[in-house]
């Protein structure tokens, strides 16, 4: 196995704990996650029926994208879906932050209750979007290498 395999292996099992931990987390108590729904709310009206299922929704969808990842099946389509989860969560959290909110938890975790600041949250974020380009990278690398014909030697 080279080291493109393995660092490839590694970034999808640490985005696939990651998603696991905060599916279940927000499955437990997504009173945070709520929450954040409920100020997104303040804008957009139709939101605040909507939030619990919308929570409960994305524990679901992260969870099903944390399957693939750590099976490493339809792996391209789980790191787009990992990638456009992480944007539109950043988004919202980016929004807050330049709205100046202050927001004690992005709830991101849920039960698990990992509070932190805007700020770290959207740092993280930004360190697991880089992970999953890289894991993009990693993956066509690794099929241009496949699809390189050997050179066979003329006597």
């Amino acid at each position: 196995m080279n080291y493109k395999t393995i660092l490839l292996t590694g970034i999808r099992i640490l985005l696939g704990g990651l998603f696991v931990f905060s599916g279940i987390g927000k499955l437990i108590n997504g009173s945070d996650a709520r929450y954040l729904v409920e100020l997104l709310a303040t804008e957009y009206f139709w939101l605040i029926e909507y939030a619990g299922p919308i929570v409960i929704a994305t524990s679901i969808l992260e969870l099903i994208l944390a399957a693939f990842l750590l099976w490493g099946k339809y792996l391209k389509w789980a790191l787009s879906g990992a990638f456009l989860m992480l944007g539109g969560f950043s988004s919202v959290l980016g929004y807050f932050y330049s709205q100046g909110m202050s927001v004690e938890s992005c709830g991101c975790f849920g039960a698990f209750g990992f509070s932190s600041s805007l700020e770290f949250t959207l740092v993280r974020n930004l360190v697991l979007g880089i992970m999953i380009i890289g894991a993009f990278v990693l993956i066509k690398t690794k099929s241009n290498e496949q699809e390189k014909p050997k050179s066979i030697r003329n006597p």
